[in-house]
């Protein structure tokens, strides 16, 4: 008896299994409460990743990713990263996977979304060219990006080489299709990016890479303009103006410097970036959460050493983030939001504890500045002393040698003081 009472239990534990790996797919209803249950958790502005798991996992509970269709898969994973957090985004990706053959919308959303991962790992060009192929010429395709499930189309095609590129121009160039209004709010966050492919594949590399520009700007702009989520419209309005701006019409470097509208200066004296013509002009775009700008300030303080006493000048550029700092103080980010002053005052004392020894400026333009084609920070730009645009993209944290090459040219072209050239440190295991 025993052992048939043994064997019914484990035949039962076999079936529980089961039917938890077999559980319902969840209902769009249910994946709605769990998004709006992230959304709500994160809100309150977890601190950590931790934290931010947590409340992922909270939200998303015991919902099976493996029994979702592709469609839901695609609608959680464009509203945000909870899959990640929540720790069940490979399983999501291996669910997308049985969908690659459907000819279906289920089957557009695994190809877009697949495509990063596979296009990394395939074996060759051709592979990614029909890869490419496979994408954009998918049936469903125009469902998927209308329905807001593919909305990394053309994001996805960043990294392209020469030859997969060529290979696949017509498919590219095909994609200007869907620069439409309807399609606007789905896919403006890859505006950018098809603007840079685009100039490679056009027939006409001005007038045309002139056209597309000027078309996805005023899309993103009247996407900005009607949306209701106000992400989405800081997001469209941020793509609008680089698009617009002076880098991406070509019209930065050997340009005269876009200029800042300075709300704030740890240096009364800087105004304008029109005050200081004259000079050569060394702007760090940086913000207090960034770590690699933090990671920076050892280098950024032995350039201001550097150029002690020549006409060379060191300006951090800002803007109003909401919130304040100080992984130094291992303290948690302080609340901003709404008073500038506070920010600007928090940053006096940052400047001073950190030993900031440049100017730190708060412009009323976004640190992600569209006129300079900042896009990530820590950003550098370097501005002649005839107030002209020379360099720009440029990383603080680049070895002293590289950053002063660059700056003692202009120097000498300007008929400016230069100093001498920095010493170089002894290479290691050298004698001496």
């Amino acid at each position: 008896m025993m052992r048939i009472t043994t064997s019914l239990c484990a035949a039962a534990a076999l079936i529980g299994a089961a039917s938890f790996l077999h559980a319902a797919p969840p209902t769009d209803e249910q994946i709605d409460q769990a998004l709006k249950a992230y959304d709500e958790g994160m809100a309150a502005k977890p601190v950590g990743r931790d934290a931010m798991a947590q409340v992922a996992k909270d939200a998303w509970g015991d919902l099976n990713v493996s029994e979702m269709t592709g469609v839901q898969i695609g609608r959680v994973m464009a509203h945000g990263a909870i899959l990640q957090y929540a720790q069940t985004y490979p399983q999501a990706l291996e669910r997308l996977r049985t969908f690659l053959d459907s000819n279906e919308v289920d089957g557009a959303v695994a190809r877009v979304t697949l495509f990063g991962v596979d296009f990394r790992n395939a074996a060759d060009d051709d592979a990614r060219v029909e890869m490419i192929r496979k994408m954009i010429g998918h049936p469903a395709l125009g469902r998927a990006v209308q329905m807001g499930v593919a909305n990394n189309l053309l994001s996805n095609l960043g990294n392209l080489s020469p030859t997969v590129i060529e290979q696949t121009r017509k498919e590219i160039l095909g994609l200007e299709k869907f620069l439409k209004p309807e399609y606007a709010d789905k896919l403006a966050r890859g505006y950018i990016g098809y603007l840079n492919l685009y100039k490679t594949v056009a027939p006409d590399k001005t007038a045309d890479h002139k056209r597309i520009r000027e078309t996805m700007a005023a899309l993103a702009s009247d996407a900005a303009a009607t949306t209701t989520d106000e992400r989405l419209a800081k997001s469209c309005k941020g793509i609008a103006a680089y698009l617009s701006g002076a880098f991406a019409r070509g019209e930065l470097i050997g340009f005269q410097a876009p200029e800042l509208a300075i709300n704030w200066s740890s240096d009364p004296s800087i105004t304008s970036l029109g005050a200081l013509k004259g000079e050569v002009v060394v702007l760090d775009f940086w913000a207090t959460w960034c770590g690699p700008c933090v990671s920076s300030f050892p280098k950024v303080r032995e350039l201001v050493e550097h150029y002690k006493g020549y006409p060379v000048r060191i300006i951090g550029v800002t803007s109003i983030q909401n919130a304040h700092y100080d992984s130094e103080a291992e303290v948690s980010p302080i609340d901003t939001t709404g008073d500038p002053d506070k920010e600007y005052s928090l940053m006096a004392s940052y400047m001073k504890s950190r030993d900031l020894t440049w100017s730190v400026v708060f412009s009323a333009e976004d640190v992600f500045n569209p006129e300079y084609g900042v896009r990530g920070i820590p950003h550098v730009a370097i501005i002649g002393a005839d107030g002209k645009v020379r360099h720009g993209g440029l990383h603080p944290a680049r070895p002293l040698k590289e950053k002063t090459d660059l700056i003692d040219a202009l120097l000498r072209e300007a008929g400016l003081p230069v100093p001498a050239p920095p010493v170089e440190p002894a290479a290691e295991g050298a004698e001496g």
